[in-house]
């Protein structure tokens, strides 16, 4: 059997010592322009809620980690820390890098690129944290106003999951999704990629967990570039990988999905020992 790679302990800036409220996990790669700006907003919407903000790295090439470093340096962004993922091995991963280190016992992940408003997420912290069994809850976003390509993929997606799953699965991919730590446990083989999105949804449904959405705006990015639909061969081989996904975990299991997962990435970035969970 292949053992799982050790577990690179990620250098964190200090945080505050009591337990937050909320843990937000936001993956950064290549996100320079953009992670001042989500750091402000954050600051904007958190008001006095125990917030602990943690901004993965995931593995960026410019200087974003200089970037976080300087901007966490400040006294107004004393809730928020940084962990490094030295090498990008897929958005799945530096969220599940993130979830490893989150204090709080409501956790929540949201994109870098502020076509996820910060506002969202408390939004559906509100929601959750209201509710006298948390744990039995996922909120999650719902886009509005969305491209006509892009809508049509997603409900692309919904069909097949629904057509494999014989489930109702709503915007896989909308940001953000806010659920409770016991949830944890469940999320036992976490894929690398994108795919994350719908294996947490997936896993809440086995879990028979309330799962609610909230509608959210969903602008164009102001900096950077999408990380899956840069090209048009980009989403070619995007929607080929979340399909070949639904597929295996359908008739093969989370296991055996899991191992060619890893398979897929390894294929795509080379050696993945020490850089994920």
């Amino acid at each position: 059997m292949k053992t799982r790679p050790q577990v690179l302990e990620p250098q964190a800036t200090q945080a505050p010592t009591s337990k937050p409220q909320l843990s937000i996990i936001v993956p950064c790669y290549n996100e320079k322009e953009n992670i001042p700006l989500i750091l402000q907003r954050f600051k904007e919407v958190i008001g006095t809620l125990d917030v602990e903000l943690i901004l993965v790295n995931n593995g960026s090439t410019d200087n974003s980690q200089q970037i976080i470093d300087e901007e966490l340096k400040k006294p107004e962004y004393a809730f928020a820390k940084t962990i490094l993922v030295p090498k990008n091995i897929g958005y799945g991963n530096g969220i599940t890098f993130g979830l490893k280190h989150a204090q709080g016992d409501l956790l929540a992940y949201t994109h870098a690129d502020l076509q996820c408003d910060p506002q969202d997420v408390l939004r559906a912290y509100e929601i959750i944290s209201q509710e006298k069994q948390p744990e039995k809850y996922l909120i999650k976003g719902r886009r509005t106003e969305r491209k006509i390509i892009p809508q049509l993929l997603t409900t692309g997606f919904q069909i097949s999951a629904a057509i494999l799953f014989w489930k109702n699965f709503h915007e896989i991919n909308a940001q953000p999704k806010v659920f409770h730590r016991q949830f944890l446990s469940a999320l036992s083989s976490p894929p690398l990629d994108f795919n994350l999105d719908f294996y947490v949804l997936y896993k809440a449904k086995k879990e028979k967990l309330n799962i609610v959405s909230i509608p959210v705006h969903f602008p164009d990015r102001r900096y950077g570039q999408s990380k899956w639909a840069f090209s048009h061969l980009s989403k070619l081989k995007t929607i080929h990988k979340f399909l070949k996904y639904q597929a295996l975990l359908r008739f093969r299991g989370e296991e055996y999905t899991a191992v060619k997962n890893r398979q897929w990435m390894q294929q795509e970035v080379g050696d993945l020992n020490n850089e994920t969970i």
